[in-house]
């Protein structure tokens, strides 16, 4: 288990988000957050550390230490989790791309490729993080060329700041006039994630909606901003830079700590 390989963390957080939105953990948020705690712990290298005590003082200890003789919360809920997840993966997600199995000795989970996404890719990764799709103006005005301009900017920033690998501007703007679905655009591109959005003129400001959506059109993260027009020459770096500096770090930095493509653990 020591030497297992860190899992891919953009894909394992992506299968994370969608858990946390699944009607199963949608009401235990209890639950969630030790599965959560015991997948970042993983993806960190520390899975090996994850004792009870570890675990009790993380997330149960109140005012004093935890201590696993006299108190068995880490215990039960574990208990719980494990059987919160052979319940989800025999039902709602059955198809899920990926499966976190909680161990009965320990408390160390492994994250293995789902069965139908084995069967569907043939265990091949995607060769791509990241496409960010062409942005639509909605009514933005009479400049309409803004969306363009402003998923080009955002491309350049994610190139220069992030470890991503990003679809090429060649592989995204065809898209622009296409209507596809999610799934059918993560297959021919080959990715991983998509990031949409739309701009629309609101009064004197820009709406600006972006999403995530992971290649089985399930939306993993969106935000809503509002950014005040002011100057136009500069309203696509504007609008870029606040997207970036909204994303979240997951999909930003899934990869940075990695000298090499971090592999699923099998």
């Amino acid at each position: 288990m020591e030497n297992a390989p860190l899992p891919d963390a953009i894909l394992a957080r992506t299968h994370l988000d969608t858990l946390r939105q699944s009607c199963t953990f949608r009401r235990s948020q209890r639950l969630f957050s030790l599965l959560a705690f015991l997948v970042e712990e993983t993806l960190a290298g520390r899975g090996s550390t994850l004792k009870e005590l570890v675990i009790g003082d993380a997330l149960y200890s109140r005012t004093s230490p935890y201590d696993p003789r006299v108190d068995s919360t880490v215990r039960v809920e574990a208990r719980r989790l494990r059987r919160k997840l052979i319940a989800h993966y025999e039902g709602p997600g059955h198809d899920a791309p990926l499966r976190i199995v909680l161990p009965s000795a320990g408390y160390q989970p492994t994250i293995e490729r789902g069965r139908m996404s084995l069967a569907r890719h043939g265990e091949i990764e995607p060769a791509i993080d990241l496409a960010v799709m062409p942005f639509r103006s909605l009514a933005i005005g009479e400049d309409d060329g803004l969306a363009d301009a402003a998923t080009d900017e955002l491309i350049a920033l994610l190139d220069e700041k992030t470890p991503l690998r990003l679809a090429s501007r060649l592989a995204i703007f065809p898209y622009r006039e296409r209507l596809c679905t999610v799934t059918k655009t993560a297959r021919d591109l080959d990715v991983r994630a998509l990031l949409h959005g739309t701009l629309r003129l609101v009064g004197q400001n820009v709406r600006v909606a972006v999403e995530l959506a992971d290649p089985h059109g399930c939306m993993t993260w969106s935000r809503r901003l509002l950014l005040p027009v002011n100057d136009r020459s500069t309203l696509d770096t504007r609008i870029a830079n606040e997207v970036l500096a909204q994303l979240p770090d997951w999909i930003l930095t899934g990869r940075a700590n990695c000298g090499r493509a971090l592999a699923l653990v099998s």
